[in-house]
């Protein structure tokens, strides 16, 4: 599954973080549960290091989790806009602020007219998820972690 330049990038990232790029996955409600593994063995088998947050996580457990796994990315698998979310966009956005980690990337997989779009870093399609989401989430935090690196010299 891995192609040249998502290999290549992983291992500029992990040059300069000694690791690869580490995702926590977890969900908005109990409807997306059936699509967690799917969604982290994705990013798995693309390279990432992945965490699964627990089920029925609320969102400032999922901000902890971020911290704890050392996460560089979070994603909220989102499916159904009509379910009653256990955990908002807005929810995790603040959990994640009033805990200083507002640099963890923050995206959805789930469908790419979710109304949160506009407030978080990305958003996948879930019924076309796969490799080519990979290379653009590792070029997106290489970029980010080049940029970093480089204010620093």
């Amino acid at each position: 599954m891995t192609s040249p330049e998502l290999a290549n990038n992983l291992a500029r990232f992990a040059e300069m973080e000694g690791r690869h790029p580490r995702l926590l996955v977890a969900t908005a409600s109990s409807v997306e549960e059936r699509y967690c593994k799917h969604v982290a063995t994705l990013f798995a088998d693309g390279g990432f290091d992945v965490d699964i947050a627990p089920r029925n996580s609320d969102a400032q457990s999922i901000a902890r989790q971020v911290i704890d796994c050392d996460a560089d990315i979070l994603v909220l698998v989102r499916v159904s806009m009509d379910a009653e979310d256990r955990v908002s966009v807005a929810g995790l956005i603040s959990s994640l602020a009033a805990i200083d980690a507002e640099y963890v990337k923050f995206g959805i997989v789930g469908k790419t007219d979710d109304p949160a779009r506009e407030n978080v870093d990305f958003v996948f399609d879930l019924d076309h998820l796969g490799t080519a989401d990979c290379e653009a989430l590792v070029g997106y935090i290489l970029a980010i972690e080049e940029g970093r690196v480089a204010q620093h010299i």
